[in-house]
């Protein structure tokens, strides 16, 4: 650690600055919250640099992991025209073990839509930020930027599948993108497989185009575990679950989907959606969609997935596991269609029961930019971070 001291302010010519050390500095910024420290970036450039070094930002985040896990509840929809894209950022500032949740609201980020078919693109959210689509955002600042454009044709769009995800050996964020582009002759392929794939590392190049030697087509959204990210896909050997390595950029086949799993993936049922299981990946089907039940399947390295545990009584036909929200295991489901009331389960493994989680959150000024229906995105393990404090579209370093 720098010895060190930097000015905080001057009252008069005649009298020395008046100083903080550095470490009472760092000291002093590691005990608020993310969005204040985020103000502070107007101080000094003194302490603009700090807030704003790899290794603070690196070290503020990981402080949040020992605290209860948090929940990020993000409302995202279209304006009436279609034109905007706007989201509202909630998260939980209670015990996610209590029947009743309040939430403090986090940011509003509005952006030009920038495609008609933004909807179809999932939003996720990864180690502090969240993408969907082009847009990569801050929750807790409220900062987003746009990304360059990598196909230029809006039919194109329709079949291009991006994954967001989070390296840890090289602290970057990285996108994966893959398309049904032309082949070497120019043009447009009618294999089955997507056969253009780009990455994208915030804070670095443009897009860069890598290879892939397995043949494949997704099925399902993407997973990220330790510096993986994870989803199903259609492949010349037969459905299976694919892995790319964000560090190393490369594609494998991690595990084959059973036989029992397989029906179901092109099923509506939840199937299509990888949640984060005691850190393994998994899926949670509901076989029969008149039958309130949800079977839980859990990938196996190198073998193909088996089912865990099969959930009973489920209090509604349309609910979705979300994951695991506390350390004793409990799940939370939450409702898949599209409503403006934040409510969820929490199912008890151990006991075998459930109980409704009202979560307290204030949408009236949603309704001023939309007038539809609004369908909350819940993240379980929500953790504040200092990632694009200073986003903005000329200047994306902080990323770096």
């Amino acid at each position: 650690m720098l010895r060190r001291s930097l000015p905080l302010c001057k009252k008069k010519k005649r009298r020395r600055n008046v100083v903080l050390p550095l470490d009472l500095v760092i000291e002093i910024l590691n005990r608020l919250p993310a969005k204040s420290v985020a103000r502070f970036l107007l101080v000094s450039k003194s302490w603009g640099k700090i807030i704003c070094s790899k290794s603070f930002i690196r070290s503020f985040p990981f402080q949040s992991l020992t605290q209860p896990l948090s929940l990020l509840i993000a409302f995202q929809y279209q304006g009436r025209h279609k034109s905007n894209l706007h989201c509202f950022f909630f998260s939980s500032s209670s015990s996610l073990s209590s029947s009743s949740i309040s939430t403090s609201f986090l940011s509003r980020i509005g952006r030009p839509a920038l495609s008609h078919y933004l909807s179809w693109y999932p939003i996720y959210y990864v180690n502090g930020l969240t993408n969907t689509g082009r847009i990569i955002s801050n929750p807790c600042t409220g900062k987003s930027i746009t990304l360059p454009r990598l196909v230029k044709t809006g039919k194109e769009q329709r079949l291009t599948r991006r994954f967001f995800g989070y390296d840890p050996v090289n602290d970057q964020y990285k996108l994966l993108c893959m398309s049904r582009g032309r082949n070497l002759g120019g043009q447009a392929t009618t294999l089955p497989w997507y056969n253009d794939f780009h990455v994208f590392t915030l804070g670095a190049k443009p897009w860069r185009r890598i290879g892939c030697g397995i043949p494949h087509t997704p099925e399902s959204n993407g997973l990220c575990i330790d510096g993986f990210v994870y989803y199903i896909a259609h492949t010349d050997r037969g459905m299976r679950l694919m892995r790319f390595s964000l560090n190393s950029e490369v594609f494998d086949i991690f595990a084959s989907v059973s036989e029992e799993l397989r029906p179901l993936v092109n099923q509506d049922n939840g199937s299509r959606f990888l949640i984060n299981y005691h850190g393994k990946v998994a899926t949670a089907v509901q076989p029969i969609s008149t039958v309130a039940l949800v079977e839980l399947f859990v990938f196996e390295e190198g073998l193909h997935d088996f089912k865990e545990m099969t959930i009973r009584n489920l209090p509604r036909l349309n609910l979705r596991m979300k994951g695991i929200i506390n350390r004793t295991g409990d799940i939370m489901f939450a409702l898949k269609c599209d409503t403006a009331d934040a409510c969820a389960f929490r199912y008890d493994p151990k006991g075998g029961s459930f109980t409704k989680m009202e979560i307290e959150v204030d949408t009236s000024d949603m309704m001023v930019v939309s007038e539809f229906n609004l369908a909350p995105h819940y993240f379980v393990g929500y953790v504040e971070s200092l990632r694009a404090s200073q986003l903005s579209e000329k200047n994306s370093k902080y990323f770096s």
